[in-house]
C-alpha cells in the first residue's frame, strides 16, 4: 500500500472500531488493509461488477472471511442500516458518487460519516452535499499517479454554508494553506485561462465562457485568501 499514496488519505481518516462499507470495491485494497491492520472487524465489500468482486474473494481465507463479507450491488442497495456504520465511495467521478448517495439518500444519513474521493467535478459533488444537509468536516487534496483527486470526510444533520471558492477547492486545504493546493492552483489557472482564450476566438459560447471565468474566479479568491499571489 506504500504506492496508494490516495487510499492512505482515505484509511487514515476513518476511526477504529467502525462497521465499514467500502462501495465499488474493485480489487479490495481498502478492506484487506482495514482487516489485516486491525483497524475495524465488520467489514461490507460491495462492487456492481461481480467479476470485479471476485477479486477480492478470491483472496479471502478463512480469517478475513470473518471480518470482510462481500455483496453484489449498486451502491447502498440490499444493505441494512447499522449503529456505528461509515461508508468510503472512492474510484469513481464526482456524477456517479452522487447517484449513488441519492438512489439511498436515507441510508447515507443514517451513516456516522461518509469518506468520499473524485477527481472529476467535485465541485457538482460540494454543491450537492451542501444543498441534502450534509457537513464536509474534511476535505482535501491527495496526489497519486500524477493525478490529484479531492477526499471528503462528511455527515448529514450540521448547516454548513460554503464561499464560493469552497465550492471549488477543498476547505481544509485553503485553511491549511497547503501546498499541494498551491501547485494545482497554478495548474487550473493556466490550463483555464487557455481556455478561455481559445472559446473566445473560436466560438463566444457564453455558457463555457461564464462556467470557466467562474473557475478563474474562484481559484483568484483562494489565491489571495491564501496569500498564495505573488
Amino acid at each position: 500500500m506504500e504506492d496508494k499514496k490516495r487510499l492512505l488519505d482515505i484509511i487514515n481518516i476513518l476511526d477504529s472500531d467502525k462497521k465499514i462499507i467500502d462501495v465499488g470495491t474493485d480489487h479490495g485494497l481498502v478492506p484487506l488493509y482495514l482487516a489485516k491492520n486491525k483497524i475495524s472487524s465488520d467489514i461490507t465489500a460491495t462492487d456492481i461488477s461481480k467479476p470485479s468482486l471476485q477479486k477480492l474473494v478470491d483472496r479471502l481465507d478463512d480469517e478475513l472471511k470473518m471480518i470482510i463479507k462481500t455483496k453484489v450491488t449498486d451502491g447502498f442497495k440490499g444493505l441494512k442500516s447499522e449503529p456505528n456504520q461509515v461508508a468510503i465511495i472512492a474510484g469513481m467521478g464526482a456524477n456517479t458518487i452522487i447517484e449513488i448517495i441519492e438512489g439511498s439518500l436515507d441510508f447515507a444519513k443514517n451513516l456516522d460519516y461518509m469518506v468520499l474521493a473524485s477527481n472529476v467535478n467535485t465541485y457538482e459533488l460540494r454543491h450537492f452535499l451542501n444543498e441534502k444537509g450534509f457537513f464536509i468536516e474534511k476535505d482535501f487534496l491527495s496526489y497519486e499517479n500524477r493525478k490529484y483527486y479531492d477526499i471528503l470526510k462528511v455527515f448529514y444533520g450540521k448547516k454548513q454554508t460554503l464561499t464560493f471558492e469552497e465550492h471549488y477547492y477543498g476547505l481544509t486545504d485553503i485553511e491549511n494553506r497547503s501546498d499541494l493546493l498551491k501547485e494545482k492552483l497554478a495548474i487550473d489557472k493556466k490550463k483555464n485561462q487557455g481556455f478561455l482564450e481559445e472559446i473566445k476566438k473560436k466560438s463566444q459560447d457564453e455558457m463555457a465562457i461564464k462556467k470557466i471565468s467562474d473557475r478563474l474566479l474562484a481559484i483568484r479568491k483562494v489565491e489571495e485568501r491564501c496569500e498564495f499571489v505573488n
